[in-house]
């Protein structure tokens, strides 16, 4: 993340501080662009004379030899008086050589002689001016000929990065995305639901300790397994951002977004912390220390975690798969609309709320110029590929077994205790006199949910369903979004668990579920509203302790937090409002 010794972020001061406070203990590699050397030799030269021990890898030289260029990194290493190593990370090229050099080099600890007396700056200017005859040594820039790879990149930038065009390019690009993720993704989800209930079938036949089997069936699978279903369209959704980021697509995004951020009192450099928020918006807000402009890193800051994160993914899964029709509008799945819809509505959200802010003169400063590095266009590398989407879906993994497990536990015992004895021996007695398979099954279930609505947890949604009456939420989903505040998914994970409690056998997906749920006059128990409430209540509400302890960490102060909640949990509530009557309208229900 460097390219001088003058730091300008918050990223290039630790990494400044870091190379000043190892100075003399150890031995500094940095790796450059073979294609691009004309900007990056500037840092390398200004280590070594500033004092540092130093090598310099030279990546990317697979692709400096499909270009028909050669770099004479041996007259670099004379000329420079540091040694030049030809590389490529991707195919393993020249990766041996390094290591074997690193490992003398540090056996060795020698340090070059530094220019004594002279300032970072100085010592940039004094590098700049001998540049130019170290790239003609190195054959970097030979002279009226530009590389055919530069020729594809400007040919393919014509239309990406056309003033018309590229907005247009980019929303089809997206739209693309998340049509893929629902079609794709379908029969796998199916496939993992139907074996989660297979398992909580077979713990409850197997296990005959009941409470045991309660709470392996009911807590760990009907909650853990209700938000694995979705592992499918979150590991796809993280291929085809990768592919975009490893083809250098997503750098030219952040190109047109600056253009497009400067309404709205952003720039381009906010793109780069919003994108990582899709994924998580704890590495987003972190991100935000590469922004010079302290006022735009607040304002980013602030708005990261409107941006559609993966935990949202789960909910909105469920949501949209339940309750809006698997129909086709014009050949597109209308599933896939609404989803794409969701991560419209979270970008367009977050603009809104800085442009309030901007206008509102939020800690005004002066604003910078902003300098966005567009790499080469390149085919992606499979392995990186893969392993990037790996990390991703482990950390997915990592949460649904700790932070999801453990509130799907401490959930079950808040739903299953105090266990009221004379309402069960009640409905017992009256199950054995059943006359019919039929009544037995109505007696178990309504004994469930009976045992459901008694127990501590349902005690406290009955105090606080009034709260979330008027935008359509029950006492079930009133625990569902408490819940969620530890983290988002937790909410499939607390209705998987509910309704597995409310219920006399597992067996069904908790979509079916939903779907089936009636009030005592017979009418559905959700709707069309209480979707189009929740989705929009996930889509504003800050629902991640993580997030806000980031928060915290990053504005060294819990003003800008406690803010953050304030506005959006009042933002959710009215728009959740506003979706739920309709909602309302559009069904019917009126």
């Amino acid at each position: 993340g460097l390219y001088s010794l003058k730091p300008n972020t918050l990223d290039e001061q630790v990494a400044l501080r870091h190379l000043e406070e190892s100075r003399g203990r150890g031995h500094v590699v940095a790796v450059v662009d073979g294609n691009n050397l004309e900007q990056e030799l500037t840092l390398p030269m200004m280590l070594k004379e500033k004092g540092y021990s130093l090598t310099v890898a030279v990546n990317m030289m697979d692709e400096v030899a499909a270009n028909r260029k050669i770099l004479n990194l041996a007259g670099m290493t004379e000329l420079a008086g540091v040694p030049f190593f030809g590389i490529s990370a991707r195919t393993g090229e020249g990766v041996d050589a390094l290591k074997k050099h690193l490992a003398r080099a540090r056996a060795a600890a020698s340090q070059p002689s530094p220019i004594l007396g002279l300032s970072n700056h100085e010592v940039e200017q004094a590098y700049r001016m001998g540049r130019q005859e170290g790239l003609r040594v190195a054959g970097a820039n030979p002279p009226g000929r530009m590389s055919a790879l530069l020729l594809r990149d400007q040919r393919v930038d014509r239309w990406v990065l056309h003033p018309v065009l590229s907005p247009i390019f980019f929303l089809l690009v997206m739209f693309t995305v998340f049509q893929s993720v629902f079609t794709w993704a379908v029969p796998f989800s199916d496939l993992l639901e139907s074996a989660v209930a297979w398992m909580g079938g077979f713990v409850k036949a197997h296990v005959t300790w009941e409470m045991g089997a309660s709470l392996l069936a009911d807590g760990v699978l009907g909650g853990v397994g209700s938000v694995i279903v979705f592992l499918p369209p979150i590991a796809i959704l993280f291929f085809l951002i990768g592919l975009l980021e490893y083809s250098g697509y997503l750098p030219r995004i952040a190109f047109l977004v600056d253009r497009l951020m400067k309404p709205w009192g952003l720039d381009g450099k906010v793109f780069i912390p919003l994108l990582s928020s899709v994924a998580c918006a704890v590495p987003g807000i972190m991100a935000t220390r590469t922004i010079e402009n302290h006022r735009v890193r607040l304002i980013t800051i602030m708005i990261s975690p409107l941006m559609t994160c993966s935990a949202r993914l789960p909910v909105y899964a469920l949501l949209i798969g339940t309750f809006i029709p698997s129909s086709r509008v014009m050949g597109l799945s209308l599933q896939g609309l609404v989803m794409f819809g969701m991560y419209l509505v979270g970008i367009m959200a977050a603009l809104g709320v800085a442009l309030v802010l901007h206008r509102l003169g939020f800690e005004r400063t002066q604003p910078t110029v902003e300098i966005i590095h567009l790499p080469h266009y390149r085919t992606p590398d499979w392995r990186s590929l893969g392993r990037f989407v790996l990390a991703r879906v482990t950390v997915f993994l990592k949460k649904a077994g700790t932070v999801i497990a453990g509130m799907s536990i401490l959930l079950w015992l808040l739903l299953t205790f105090p266990r009221d004895k004379e309402l069960a021996a009640s409905f017992d007695s009256r199950i054995e006199a059943a006359a019919t398979a039929e009544e037995e099954e109505r007696l178990e279930n309504e004994r469930a949910a009976a045992l459901l609505e008694r127990s501590a947890g349902g005690r406290i949604g009955h105090i606080l369903e009034p709260v979330f009456a008027p935008i359509g939420y029950d006492w079930r989903l009133t625990i569902g979004v408490l819940s969620a505040q530890a983290a988002r998914e937790v909410f499939v994970a607390t209705l998987g668990t509910i309704f597995a409690l409310g219920a006399s056998e597992d067996g069904e997906g908790l979509s079916a579920t939903l779907l089936a749920a009636r009030n005592p006059d017979g009418t559905p128990l959700y709707n069309l509203g209480t979707c189009l409430s929740l989705l929009a209540f996930f889509a504003f509400s800050l629902q991640c302790v993580s997030t806000i302890g980031v928060a915290v960490r990053e504005t060294n102060s819990w003003k800008i937090p406690a803010l953050m909640w304030v506005y959006m949990f009042v933002l959710a509530y009215g728009a959740a409002f506003l979706a739920y009557q309709l909602g309302l309208l559009l069904s019917g229900a009126y």
